[in-house]
């Protein structure tokens, strides 16, 4: 095993920046659920909140991988970080379209 150069640093370095938004993102999907009181609607905050979290455990084994000196691409966990980005874009657009805003 090799020490990690500065590249692959500042790659475990912005996974860990990944995890940390996921999870502030999550807190805010599941703000959401629980204003507008758990009614039917609040599944779709709630599925965000999960696949998030998701994504928070993938960027965290990403950052790990790296700052261990792993050969690996990460094509797998770019992908799966692509789908959990773009899944929750899609609820949150469908959120802010179909819900009126909480006061």
């Amino acid at each position: 095993m090799t020490a990690p150069t500065f590249a692959e640093e500042r790659t475990a370095l912005s996974w860990r920046r990944t995890a940390v938004a996921a999870m502030g993102t999550a807190a805010l999907f599941v703000h959401h659920a629980v204003a507008t009181s758990w009614h039917g609607a609040s599944a779709a905050p709630l599925g965000a909140a999960v696949t998030l979290m998701a994504l928070t455990l993938i960027a965290i084994q990403r950052s790990r991988a790296l700052a261990g000196g792993s050969d690996s691409d990460g094509a797998q966990h770019i992908a799966l970080a692509t789908s959990a980005v773009t899944g929750v874009g899609i609820v949150a657009l469908v959120i802010a379209l179909t819900y009126p805003s909480i006061r």
